[in-house]
């Protein structure tokens, strides 16, 4: 990561949202365990190698870029990590890197990695082909 990265999540609660961001932080040289789940406090920001600003939107049906200072985080130049993603009224239009994940076979989980725009699809493919 280099900063200003968007990173959308999505998948049903107890998943591991909270536990992919956990190790995002780890890559920002931030101790894992103060990643806890902002789902009463929104938005959570931690300073490390870049700031990570870990979003959770769960208590929210529906939110706008405009609410709760959002755009501020998202395009930031830090690691803007927002769970419950497709909650967010703009994010089919963000260009981002969505993770969705989801329960598979007993103690399994699925982790699909989508991209839109120019500079994430190449930063998705760079990590594709690092982890292929």
């Amino acid at each position: 990561m280099t900063g200003g990265e968007l990173i959308g999540l999505s998948g049903d609660l107890g998943v591991g949202k909270t536990c992919f961001v956990k190790g995002l932080a780890r890559g920002l040289d931030l101790p894992e365990d103060q990643i806890l789940s902002p789902t009463f406090t929104m938005i959570q920001e931690h300073r490390g190698r870049l700031p990570l600003f870990h979003i959770d939107l769960y208590r929210l049906d529906r939110v706008a870029l405009d609410d709760l200072g959002l755009r501020e985080y998202l395009f930031s130049d830090g690691v803007a990590a927002v769970e419950w993603f497709e909650r967010l009224r703009e994010a089919p239009d963000l260009e981002c890197i969505t993770v969705s994940i989801s329960y598979a076979e007993a103690g399994n989980r699925r982790i699909q990695f989508a991209a839109t725009g120019e500079s994430y699809t190449a930063r998705l493919e760079k990590f594709s082909r690092r982890f292929a």
